[in-house]
């Protein structure tokens, strides 16, 4: 009798433990996106625990993201892994670099921090890139590689060397619609795409 009530007890801790794991991975501001269905899934594992941070070796390459999950800490290489989530902003990992999502509606919007020389110190600077889907390569957002990118939409192709003037415009955010000008070109053309084949 005092054995079953032990395995009851314990059965019973096993399973608010393993509640309280859950709830952390779902409600996590940080983790490691194994793949890319765990990212479309917002599924995080490896979530640091209270007080610990990731480490992701941005300078000199570095190859390993690293992380603390319990008493253990876990290397992982970054060509292994989709990406990660850090103080709330997600980030995807190509050629061992991260790149932050901004924006994955229709097609993902990515930037990426850099540092170049300035003077007589250096200065950070933020560069757009984009992937034609989640995960397909990153490519520096300009009108040629846009262009490049989604041969079988010409209506797209087209506006965007007429609507915008340079890469840089590419960028452009409308903030009364809140969202990028250059999203909004796209969904609109999906749209007169679905409408013309709706009338054939």
């Amino acid at each position: 009798m005092k054995n079953s009530i032990k395995m009851i007890i314990i059965t019973m801790m096993i399973s608010i433990q393993a509640n309280r794991l859950v709830a952390q991975n779902t409600n996590a501001n940080a983790g490691i996106y194994l793949t890319v269905q765990d990212y479309k899934a917002g599924r995080l594992s490896y979530v640091p625990e209270a007080g610990e941070k990731l480490k992701i070796n941005d300078f000199f390459g570095g190859k390993h993201i690293s992380v603390k999950a319990g008493s253990k800490k876990i290397s992982l290489l970054k060509g292994n892994v989709f990406g990660y989530r850090d103080g709330g902003k997600n980030y995807r990992f190509y050629q061992n670099e991260a790149y932050e999502i901004l924006d994955t509606a229709g097609f993902p919007l990515y930037t990426h921090a850099q540092i170049i020389p300035q003077g007589k110190g250096y200065t950070r600077y933020e560069k757009y890139f984009f992937s034609a889907a989640i995960a397909t390569p990153v490519l520096n957002l300009t009108v040629a590689n846009v262009y490049k990118s989604f041969p079988d939409q010409n209506d797209f192709r087209y506006s965007i060397r007429n609507y915008f003037h340079g890469d840089a415009d590419l960028m452009a955010y409308d903030s009364i619609n809140k969202g990028y000008q250059i999203k909004y070109l796209y969904f609109e053309h999906q749209h007169a795409k679905g409408i013309q084949h709706v009338s054939l």
